[in-house]
């Protein structure tokens, strides 16, 4: 059986990378550079050689961005 999923689960690169729609390369990029999406990247966690990302950190990260119904309603936040 498996544990429910809560916001305090940890996930891996691979995963976080599915989470957020970047490819696992860029997640990892973003650990060196700071920026993700011209934005500060989500934290994540070193434990020894690897690294995760809780679950809340991502969805709190995601959460930053706006999200629109149609692309008329974007163009319109932009300008």
């Amino acid at each position: 059986m498996t544990a429910p999923e809560t916001n305090t689960t940890l996930k891996t690169s691979a995963q976080a990378a599915e989470i957020l729609g970047f490819s696992e390369y860029t997640i990892r990029l973003s650990r060196a550079t700071g920026t993700l999406a011209g934005v500060e990247a989500p934290p994540f966690i070193k434990m020894g050689r690897n690294v995760r990302y809780k679950k809340s950190d991502l969805d709190n990260w995601l959460a930053q961005f706006q999200t629109f119904t149609n692309t008329a309603q974007a163009a319109m936040a932009v300008a």
